[in-house]
């Protein structure tokens, strides 16, 4: 390899410093216990940042759904509606859809900042016709706003 360039040289061979300090990095783990047993464990920094909730192996995890974690949060219960709810929804925005499709429900800018690449809101679910127009964000923020109101409710 040319004089100057840096990169992989063929039969190079790291120093001992070069090699602890590589073992070193590679060794690094995070210590924490386990969210359903209370042992302690180990993992990665990389690893660890990435999960909310840490557990020493599979069984703990697997009972930590079964037992502990909030019905909101659990994918299979489809945040926490009825069967019947949900088909309802989907029903509603089927319909909706269809409409716009033929233009028939004509899409609006988003009543809060005016961007023009909005989305559909109902606010009550039989009425699919019945829509407001928001923009990503702020039909996020309003669904944040709402679930909290729901839940100080409960």
């Amino acid at each position: 390899m040319p004089k100057g360039i840096k990169g992989f040289k063929k039969d190079h061979k790291h120093s001992q410093a070069t090699k602890d300090k590589i073992s070193k990095a590679l060794s690094k783990k995070v210590e924490f216990n386990c969210d359903m047993c209370g042992k302690l464990s180990h993992e990665p920094p990389s690893h660890y940042k990435k999960k909310k909730r840490h557990f020493c192996c599979m069984n703990c995890y697997s009972a930590f759904r079964k037992t502990k974690l909030p019905k909101e949060e659990q994918h299979a219960f489809g945040s926490g509606f009825s069967e019947e709810e949900r088909e309802r929804r989907r029903k509603c925005r089927s319909i909706t859809n269809k409409a716009i499709q033929r233009n028939k429900l004509l899409r609006e800018p988003c009543e809060v900042c005016g961007v023009v690449n909005s989305e559909a809101h109902h606010d009550d679910y039989t009425k699919p016709l019945s829509v407001r127009w928001l923009c990503f964000k702020h039909h996020r923020e309003h669904h944040k706003i709402y679930e909290n109101k729901e839940l100080l409710t409960q």
